[in-house]
C-alpha cells in the first residue's frame, strides 16, 4: 500500500514531537524511512518515518538543534506517493559538502508524483477497449481532476491522436487574422486535405475544443485547441498568438491531431472525456489484473527556492543518492503553446532549483515527466548530477542557466552532468533540446549518453549575434550524441553553439543519426555569432547535411576532427563576414555522397584558414573544391599542406574509424583519439542501460505536393496566394499585402517598392509549385507604376539555382533574357499567361499578352536555362529601388 502524508501534516506531528531524531555515531544524524513505517514513529530504524516530507520536518528541527553535524536520511526500498510538491529551502540546507544532509535510498526507491489509475472494466461499445471512471464531474470544478500523461507499465501511452504515433499529415497553408477585442489572440485558419481531417466530422462542437493540433514548422513546434472544423472543405481555426514570421506555420509542415475520442484507434492510446471517463487500446498481452496505468497529478516534484540575492540565504549541501523520481504532469495552457527555440517558453519542470548550491544528484533517475527533469535555474552554482538517468520526458532533460544575462553574483555556472543517460525527450513538446546551457559559464556536461530527441543533443549560449553572452568555458566533451531529429524538425545539430562563447571546449565527442526534414541536421552546428570555441577531437557519421556546419562565428577553431558520411554538404559555412570565421586543420573528411563544400558561405567568400586536412571521397566522385579542383583550390591559397588520400579505417563501412598502421593522416599531424571513452562509462550494467532504449526509424518524408494557385483577392482562404507565399520585405510588414484595386471595383495585391531597401531585389515574394513534370501555366493581371521594375522568374532547387521562364516588366516594356517582347503602358493592366513543359532540359516556353484595347500578342520560341528542367519556385521580385508600386489581380498557377 502506498504511503501518503501531506507537507501540512507532517508540520503538525512534528509540533507535537519536537525531538524525534536518532544521532548516529561519527557518521551525524540518522533518520529512517519505509513504506511500513508511520509519520508518528519517531523515524528510528525500528520504528521509521513513512514519508519524505515528514522525514524532511525531522532533518530541519536536528540541524536546528545539532547545526555542525551531518544528517542522512536513509530510505528503504518502496514506492513514495506525493501528493504535492516538496520544497527545500534554506532551513534543508546541511553543513558543508563534508557533512551535508543527505537522502540515501536502499533498493529501489520511487517517489512518484503520479495517480494510479485502477477499476478498468471492457467497454461493451468498443470491444477493443478498456474504460474506467476516473472522476465524476461537478460544476464549477474546472475540470482540475483532468489529466494530460499517462503511463501503462512504465510506458508513456499516446494520447489518442490522427494519424497515429510515428505518422504524420501534412498542411496545405495557415493563415492568422486578429480576433476582435483581443489584444494577444489570433485566429489560425488552417487548409488541409480534407480525407486527413474524416474523423472530425462526428466531433460534436464542445468536444472539438478539446482537440490540439500540433503543428512541426522548421526548428519548431506549436500545439494550439481547435475552436471549429469543416472537414468537407478541409478548413480548421484555432485560436493563438501571432505567428513569428522568420518561422511561421505554413505549407508542407508536418501536423498531427489529438485528444479526441475518434481518434482512439490502435494500441497503447488513451483518452479521457468531459464525463470522467478514461478509455485505452491495451497493447498485445497487457491485462486488466496486471496492468498498471498512472496519470501525471503533481507538476513539480522537487522545488528548491533559496534566496538568489543572498549567498547566506541559499539552499545549499544537500545530496540525493539512490533515488527514483518520477511522475510529474505538464497541462499545455488553454491559449496553446507558441513556437520558441528549444521550447525555452515553457517553464514546467520535475526538478527546478533557484538559489542552490552543491546539491548533487547520484546514482538517481527522473523518468516518466510531464516536462522538463532537471533545471539549474537562478543562481546556482556547484551542482550536480552524476551516473543518473533521465529518461521519457516531455521537454528537455536538463537546463542550465536562464535565457537572459543576469549579474554575475546571481549568474547560474559551475554545473555538472556527468556520466548520465539522457534519453527519449520533447514526448510533449518535440523541439526541446536534450541539455540546455544559456547564458551560464564554467559547466561540463561530460561522458553523457544523448539520445532519442527529435531536436538537439545540447544546446550552449542564448545571444544571436556578437554582443555580450554569459556562457563562457563550457565543456562539452566525451559525449555520445545520437538518434536526433528523425527527420521531423529542421536546424538542428548534435551540439549547436550561440553567440561568443570565449574557453568553450566541444571535444571527444561522438555524434551520428542526426537528421532533420527539410534542411539541416549537422553533427557541429555553431550558429549566429558562435565564437572562440574549440571544435577538437569529435568523431561525426551519418548525419544530413554536414558533420560542421557555421551559420556566422568568428575565429573558431575546427581541428583534429573525423568528420564522415554526410548525405549533403560535409563541411558547410552559410555567411561570409570580413573577419576569420573559422580554422580548419588536421581534420580527416571521408565521404560518398553529397558535397565537400556546402552552402553558400564558400561561394561569397567566407574567410577559413585550412590546412593540413585529409579529404577523400569513397565513391570514386572527384572532389570539387566549390567548382574548383584541387590544384586550383591549393593555387587560391587553401590547404597547401593537405592531401587527398584515403585515411585507411580499419572498415568505414561498419563505423569503425580506427586507423590503420599506415594511415597517410598520421603524416599530416593528425593525432588519433579514443572514441570509446565516449559516452557513459563504468560498469558493465550501467553501459547496458544506455543500450537498452530502442530507437524509432527516420520519418519517411513525403516529397512536397504541387501546388495550384487560384486567387481573385477577393475571397478569404488560407490557400490564397499570400497564405502559402513567402514574404520578403525587410521587417517592414506593410509592403506587401492586398488592396482595393486602384479602379475600386474590387481587391488585388499591392507590392510597394521603396528606396531605402537594404537589397536592390527587395520586396519580393514567392512560392513552391513543386512541379517536375507535365505542362505549366501561370497567368495574372499586372500594372506598374511610373519607375518602378518587376520581375517574375520560375527556378529549379538545384545549386546554383536555374531558371526556366523569366519576365521582366518596366512601366514601359516586357522583356525576356534581354530580348523585348512587347510595349506597355504605366498605370494600365495587362493580362499575361506564361506556359511552359517540365521535365526537360533545353525547353522552349510561350508568353501571351493581352493589352487594355483588347489585342492579343504570343511570342512563342523563349529561350530558359539549358539544364532547366523543374519549377520549384516561382516568384515576383521588385528589381530596382523605387518608391512606386505594382499591382497583381487574378493569379492562377496549375499544372497538367
Amino acid at each position: 500500500m502506498l504511503k501518503r502524508i501531506s507537507t501540512y501534516s507532517a508540520i503538525a506531528i512534528l509540533s507535537l514531537l519536537p525531538s524525534l531524531v536518532v544521532v548516529g555515531a561519527e557518521s551525524g544524524i540518522d533518520l529512517y524511512v519505509s513504506v511500513d513505517g508511520a509519520d508518528t514513529h519517531p523515524g528510528t530504524q525500528s520504528q521509521p518515518f513513512a514519508s519524505i516530507q515528514r522525514a524532511q520536518q525531522a532533518v530541519r528541527d536536528a540541524r536546528r538543534r545539532q547545526p555542525d553535524q551531518a544528517v542522512t536520511v536513509q530510505i528503504a526500498a518502496g514506492h513514495y506517493t506525493l501528493d504535492q510538491t516538496v520544497l527545500f529551502t534554506v532551513a534543508d540546507s546541511g553543513h558543508s559538502a563534508q557533512r551535508p544532509v543527505r537522502y540515501q535510498g536502499h533498493g529501489e526507491v520511487i517517489i512518484s508524483g503520479g495517480r494510479p489509475i485502477s477499476g478498468w472494466l471492457s467497454d461493451p461499445q468498443h470491444p477493443k477497449l478498456w474504460k474506467t471512471r476516473v472522476a465524476e464531474p461537478k460544476a464549477g470544478d474546472g475540470q482540475d481532476w483532468r489529466f494530460e500523461q499517462l503511463w501503462v507499465n512504465g510506458r508513456r501511452a499516446s494520447r489518442a491522436r490522427t494519424p497515429n504515433e510515428g505518422d504524420f499529415h501534412t498542411l496545405l497553408a495557415v493563415s492568422e487574422k486578429p480576433i476582435p477585442g483581443s489584444k494577444r489572440m489570433l485566429k489560425h485558419r488552417f487548409a488541409a486535405l480534407s480525407n486527413d481531417l474524416a474523423s472530425l466530422k462526428a466531433v460534436d462542437e464542445v468536444s472539438l475544443r478539446d482537440v490540439q493540433v500540433v503543428a512541426y514548422h522548421k526548428w519548431d513546434t506549436t500545439r494550439e485547441w481547435l475552436q471549429s472544423s469543416d472537414p468537407q472543405r478541409g478548413l480548421f481555426t484555432t485560436q493563438g498568438e501571432i505567428m513569428k514570421p522568420h518561422n511561421p506555420m505554413k505549407r508542407d509542415c508536418l501536423y498531427y491531431l489529438e485528444n479526441y475520442r475518434n481518434a482512439l484507434d490502435a494500441a497503447g492510446e488513451w483518452f479521457l472525456d468531459r464525463d470522467g471517463w478514461l478509455f485505452y487500446y491495451p497493447r498485445e498481452n497487457e491485462t486488466m489484473a496486471e496492468t498498471q496505468v498512472v496519470a501525471a497529478a503533481v507538476p513539480r516534484l522537487f522545488d528548491f527556492q533559496g534566496n538568489i540575492h543572498d549567498p547566506q540565504q541559499r539552499v545549499k549541501h544537500i545530496h540525493f543518492d539512490g533515488i527514483k523520481l518520477q511522475h510529474a504532469e505538464f497541462r499545455i495552457p488553454q491559449i496553446g503553446i507558441r513556437s520558441n527555440q528549444a521550447a525555452m517558453n515553457v517553464d514546467a519542470t520535475a526538478i527546478q532549483l533557484d538559489g542552490a548550491e552543491d546539491i548533487r544528484f547520484v546514482n538517481c533517475a527522473v523518468e516518466h515527466i510531464g516536462g522538463t527533469g532537471f533545471w539549474f535555474r537562478k543562481a546556482c552554482r556547484g551542482c550536480s548530477v552524476q551516473h543518473t538517468r533521465v529518461a521519457d520526458v516531455g521537454v528537455s532533460a536538463v537546463r542550465i542557466g536562464e535565457m537572459r544575462l543576469v549579474p554575475e553574483p546571481v549568474r547560474t555556472g559551475a554545473i555538472t552532468i556527468d556520466n548520465c543517460i539522457l534519453h527519449s525527450g520533447g514526448r510533449i513538446l518535440p523541439h526541446a533540446v536534450g541539455v540546455w546551457i544559456g547564458h551560464s559559464s564554467d559547466n561540463a556536461i561530460t561522458h553523457c549518453d544523448v539520445a532519442d530527441f527529435y531536436y538537439t543533443a545540447v544546446s550552449v549560449g542564448w545571444r544571436w549575434g556578437y554582443a555580450d553572452s554569459g556562457a563562457k568555458r563550457n565543456r562539452i566533451e566525451y559525449n555520445h550524441l545520437h538518434h536526433i531529429g528523425y527527420r521531423i524538425l529542421s536546424d538542428m545539430g548534435g551540439v549547436y553553439t550561440l553567440g561568443p562563447s570565449e574557453g568553450t571546449s566541444v571535444s571527444h565527442n561522438v555524434i551520428h543519426e542526426v537528421y532533420a526534414t527539410r534542411y539541416g541536421g549537422w553533427g557541429l552546428y555553431p550558429d549566429e555569432g558562435s565564437s572562440h570555441i574549440v571544435f577538437e577531437n569529435n568523431l561525426v557519421y551519418d548525419v544530413r547535411d554536414g558533420g560542421f556546419h557555421q551559420h556566422y562565428g568568428r575565429e573558431n577553431i575546427v581541428r583534429n576532427n573525423i568528420l564522415t558520411f554526410s548525405e549533403e554538404g560535409q563541411v558547410a559555412v552559410t555567411r561570409a563576414e570580413p573577419h576569420l570565421s573559422f580554422t580548419f586543420e588536421h581534420n580527416l573528411v571521408y565521404f560518398d555522397a553529397g558535397r565537400l563544400l556546402g552552402n553558400a558561405g564558400w561561394k561569397n567568400g567566407v574567410k577559413v584558414a585550412m590546412n593540413h586536412n585529409l579529404y577523400w571521397r569513397a565513391d570514386g566522385q572527384p572532389l570539387d573544391f566549390d567548382g574548383k579542383t584541387w590544384s586550383q583550390w591549393q593555387a587560391a591559397g587553401h590547404d597547401q599542406n593537405s592531401i587527398i588520400a584515403d585515411p585507411l579505417f580499419v572498415d568505414a563501412e561498419n563505423r569503425d574509424f580506427r586507423l590503420r598502421p599506415q594511415s597517410p593522416a598520421t603524416e599530416l599531424g593528425f593525432v588519433p583519439f579514443d572514441t570509446t571513452a565516449a559516452g557513459v562509462q563504468g560498469d558493465q550494467a550501467w553501459k547496458d542501460l544506455a543500450a537498452t532504449t530502442k530507437f524509432r526509424e527516420p520519418y519517411d518524408v513525403p516529397p512536397p505536393a504541387p501546388m495550384h494557385v487560384d486567387d481573385d483577392f477577393d475571397s478569404d482562404t488560407p490557400v490564397s496566394l499570400l497564405g502559402i507565399a513567402t514574404l520578403q520585405q525587410e521587417g517592414r510588414q506593410s509592403l506587401i499585402g492586398v488592396v482595393p484595386t486602384p479602379e475600386g471595383n474590387g481587391r488585388c495585391l499591392k507590392v510597394q517598392d521603396a528606396v531605402d531597401m537594404k537589397a536592390v531585389y527587395n520586396p519580393h515574394f514567392y512560392w513552391q509549385p513543386n512541379y517536375t513534370g507535365g505542362n505549366t501555366r501561370l497567368s495574372f493581371r499586372i500594372r506598374l507604376q511610373p519607375t518602378v521594375a518587376v520581375s517574375c522568374e520560375w527556378r529549379s532547387d538545384t545549386r546554383p539555382y536555374q531558371t526556366g521562364p523569366v519576365l521582366k516588366f518596366t512601366d514601359s516594356a516586357v522583356t525576356s533574357r534581354g530580348r523585348k517582347l512587347i510595349d506597355i503602358d504605366a498605370n494600365a493592366w495587362i493580362d499575361v499567361t506564361m506556359e511552359a513543359p517540365q521535365g526537360k532540359a533545353n525547353s522552349r516556353w510561350t508568353a501571351t499578352f493581352v493589352l487594355p484595347d483588347g489585342q492579343r500578342h504570343e511570342v512563342t520560341d523563349l529561350s530558359c536555362d539549358p539544364d532547366w528542367t523543374d519549377t520549384r519556385w516561382v516568384g515576383f521580385t521588385a528589381t530596382t529601388r523605387s518608391d512606386a508600386a505594382f499591382f497583381l489581380d487574378d493569379v492562377k498557377m496549375h499544372n497538367e
